[in-house]
């Protein structure tokens, strides 16, 4: 009986030194939940810093309800103590609707053909990736990384699952053996908070914990009458 054999990447160090990991998203506020989860995700794939990347005109969601320059200043203070984490402000530059495939082909250009280049997305975008421009040229750039948390639902969808099947790596740490084209996901710890509870919380009235908020970003959107505060 024959046994096919799938090999397995060597993941070298010195390529995970070297990559480049952007993570997108409103953050609209950034909230302790991505902040923890960032800092999970680089000490797994032993990275750092990972970039996060605020978008300027989401595609597939209203507005956020924070201007581009003030959820600037909140991802700022958020990550202020943190030497894993930094900020790529490309998106809010840039003008017009935020494409993550623009951004991966502008970095692709920047880091050159060789260096690992991991776009980061949560359960809920990666089951509309579907809709997103020119999703299936993201792995012409670089690799997809779907984070996902305990009790986490996959989409049923048949194209994506077998788009997914046909490039999918068995460990996140396996996408750093190569510059592009696979796709993987990552199990995060619970973190039990989403800007849209911390929206609802501050037009309610009630203070979000530090668990939830820094205190620091707490404090700027008190001092700029953010989603409902007055």
């Amino acid at each position: 009986m024959l046994f096919l054999v799938m090999a397995i990447p060597e993941v070298k160090a010195s390529l995970g030194a070297t990559a480049k990991i952007l993570w997108g998203g409103t953050f609209d506020p950034v909230h302790q939940g991505h902040v923890s989860s960032a800092l999970e995700l680089s000490g797994y794939l032993g990275v750092q810093p990972i970039h996060l990347v605020p978008n300027n005109q989401p595609v597939h969601r209203q507005m956020p309800a924070a201007k581009a320059w003030q959820r600037l200043k909140m991802l700022c203070l958020a990550i202020q103590d943190y030497a894993q984490l930094a900020i790529d402000e490309r998106e809010l530059k840039r003008c017009g609707p935020s494409y993550s495939v623009l951004t991966m082909q502008e970095v692709r250009q920047e880091i050159g053909p060789d260096v690992p280049l991991i776009w980061c997305m949560g359960m809920d975008a990666f089951a509309g990736l579907q809709q997103w421009h020119r999703w299936q040229e993201l792995l012409n750039y670089g690799h997809v990384l779907v984070l996902t948390r305990p009790a986490t639902s996959w989409p049923t969808d048949p194209e994506l699952l077998t788009w997914y099947a046909a490039h999918k790596v068995d460990e996140a740490k396996y996408l750093l053996a190569s510059p592009s084209g696979q796709v993987a996901h990552l199990e995060l710890g619970q973190h039990a908070v989403s800007a849209t509870q911390i929206r609802q919380q501050l037009r309610l009235g009630q203070k979000p914990s530090a668990t939830e908020l820094a205190p620091a970003v707490a404090q700027y959107i008190a001092s700029q009458s953010l989603y409902g505060i007055n």
